[in-house]
């Protein structure tokens, strides 16, 4: 049964039709100016949605190159290793990287296909939300939600990762159960699970819903979804021995050792930074309180619920496994933001309109209003950045890659702590300090000792930042180091993403 209390066949327990949940008052338009705004809102997505995608491909970031190298060599046929010879799975997208793998057929340039399927994957999220909140009979609010949604800049930061093709299946799972197809729902939620592990919690909290309220228990939706994951998990499981990626332990290991942020402070740091850089983000926490005060008055919505809760459900279990911070995690919370920012400007809307009747005829620019602020927060840091220039990081990373690719034997290996645009670029043998595709780091990590992959291994290169990062200081200021390599080239960029290589003697 669906959301409503419908069977998969549509019908409820009197057999008649499911009825649609009735709009909030003021949350939706009617008639023939329904009919207009719903073309509008449509229209925009799909105009805004490849404006911001060429904009957000300026900003290259180093963790999905890890894919795209995975993608790139079983394109090229030499199977599905970072390293040739070492299986060890070092992404934590597997559909993802088929999906990059199979594209590359197309282009070579893996970096632009992965901007071209996540700027897609954002404009079907941005419509998946629209539909979700329209068929909960706010469809002004979903209107809102998917433009703040393209505009935010969580998903500029995460364009090229596999995060928005997770979303989008995620929430065409869920606007699949809405619509009461649980069969439909289970195999989009199985292959959002390919795409990102995070979307299991998503997949438990329908599926239990279905059975809950389902008359017969169909167990049908658990089978499809289950023989999705068994299938990857046998595979994984004879490949590389465990379903699970190794960048689970190699994260936890980050965490334990002290040098990295914990998940919790990680997300406080990423909100102050935003609200420095243009206070009108505080807009969105005060849009996002009047939006949770009407969805309690709106209960029934389960789907909409779900929403909401998965994002909190999937900080919950980072915190609780020690999983450090990172910036791409946040965006993940994104889309429930953005709801409840929609849901929000509507309320507004509403008690504007009961507290001064005569703006009952301008509720169109009263919205307006209530959502400019939030549109230009979202753009202020796209703003910055075009004064800014392209990113440093990207710069001399690439540059570092590329010069390793011609100014060393085929089959040196370089150890490094950031490997992705390097790794990608360089096309040689990486030797992961965090330990993210290099076996056997993750417990002298996890001890604080990130100089072991090194002293194990004795690379023919090493490269380190300069000045080194706090996690590199105790490598590049060891003995043993100093006297075992020699820096034979600088890559400069601002600090801190400049760097030096270093040669074994």
């Amino acid at each position: 049964m669906g959301v409503n209390g419908s069977s998969a066949n549509g019908q409820n327990r009197a057999g008649a039709a499911p009825r649609r949940p009735q709009p909030h008052p003021g949350g939706q338009a009617s008639g023939t100016e329904g009919q207009i705004a719903h073309v509008w809102i449509v229209a925009l997505i799909l105009i805004l949605t490849p404006m911001a995608v060429a904009w957000y491909h300026r900003l290259q970031v180093d963790d999905p190159y890890i894919t795209y190298r995975y993608a790139r060599n079983l394109a090229e046929g030499n199977g599905w290793f970072y390293n040739s010879g070492q299986q060890i799975l070092g992404t934590t997208s597997p559909l993802y990287t088929l999906l990059l793998a199979a594209g590359a057929s197309l282009t070579n340039n893996l970096p632009f296909l992965s901007s071209v399927f996540s700027g897609i994957a954002l404009g079907i999220l941005a419509l998946l939300v629209y539909a979700l909140l329209a068929r909960s009979g706010n469809d002004l609010a979903g209107g809102s939600a998917a433009l703040l949604i393209i505009l935010n800049p969580l998903m500029a930061d995460v364009l090229g990762f596999e995060l928005n093709v997770y979303l989008a299946l995620g929430f065409g799972g869920l606007l699949a159960y809405q619509s009461g197809n649980a069969k439909w729902a289970a195999l989009l939620l199985g292959l959002a699970t390919l795409a990102r592990g995070d979307a299991f919690i998503l997949a438990a909290l329908v599926l239990s819903h279905h059975l809950w309220k389902s008359e017969r228990g169909s167990w049908l939706p658990l089978f499809i979804y289950g023989g999705i994951i068994a299938a990857w998990a046998g595979y994984a499981i004879g490949v590389f021995g465990s379903p699970l990626p190794n960048t689970l332990a190699a994260k936890r290991a980050l965490y334990e050792s002290g040098y990295w942020r914990p998940y919790w402070k990680g997300a406080a740091r990423v909100a102050w930074m935003y609200v420095k850089r243009s206070p009108l983000f505080l807009w969105f926490a005060v849009c996002a309180l009047f939006g949770l005060a009407r969805m309690l008055e709106a209960r029934r919505h389960a789907a909409l619920w779900m929403a909401l809760a998965w994002p909190l459900l999937v900080a919950a279990a980072y915190i609780a496994m020690g999983v450090p911070e990172a910036a791409n995690y946040y965006a993940a919370f994104a889309p429930a933001l953005c709801i409840l920012a929609g849901l929000g400007i509507e309320q507004l809307v509403s008690v504007i309109q009961k507290e001064w009747p005569a703006a009952s005829g301008r509720q169109a620019w009263v919205r307006a209003a209530l959502l400019f602020p939030l549109a230009a927060a979202s753009l202020t840091p796209a703003l910055e950045s075009a004064v800014s220039g392209p990113d440093p990081r990207y710069t001399a990373y690439r540059h570092a890659g590329e010069w390793l690719s011609v100014g060393t034997d085929p089959d040196a290996d370089v150890a490094m702590l950031e490997i992705g645009i390097v790794g990608y670029y360089s096309r040689r043998t990486i030797v992961d300090m965090c330990g993210l595709v290099t076996p056997d780091v993750a417990d002298h990590v996890a001890a604080g000792d990130l100089t072991w992959s090194v002293r194990s291994t004795l690379p023919d290169f090493v490269l380190l930042h300069q000045p080194p990062w706090t996690p590199e200081t105790p490598l590049a200021e060891a003995g043993w180091f100093r006297s075992t390599y020699t820096p034979v080239k600088q890559f400069p960029a601002s600090e801190p993403y400049g760097m030096t290589l270093f040669k074994r003697n």
